[in-house]
């Protein structure tokens, strides 16, 4: 088993290394070529149509009510009364804290 093993990757070995001899041989070593690099073109002048109103700034009225003074009264109303007892687990936090 090992004598076949070594005998097909011998194989293989000699194999690749005469297809690299043999492309080397007839195609021999790519030269790089060189490109030249052709200038970008010149931006061309061109003479848009004349314009029959110039355009200029706009006003603008804007209304703005700003309050910087906290509201004295709200006017929020609910429509939604909920009634009963509120559950709340005071006496196992203080348990827990230590208190």
């Amino acid at each position: 088993m090992v004598n076949e093993f070594l005998f097909c990757s011998l194989l293989l070995w000699q194999i690749g290394i005469i297809t690299y001899i043999l492309l080397n041989k007839f195609y021999g070593k790519v030269q790089k070529q060189n490109t030249k690099i052709l200038p970008t073109p010149k931006a061309v002048e061109v003479e848009l149509p004349k314009r029959k109103k110039q355009i200029g700034h706009v006003d603008i009225e804007v209304k703005k009510q700003i309050n910087t003074q906290k509201p004295t009264t709200s006017t929020v109303k609910s429509d939604e009364v909920i009634k009963g007892i509120v559950k709340t687990q005071k006496n196992k936090l203080k348990k827990l804290r230590g208190l």
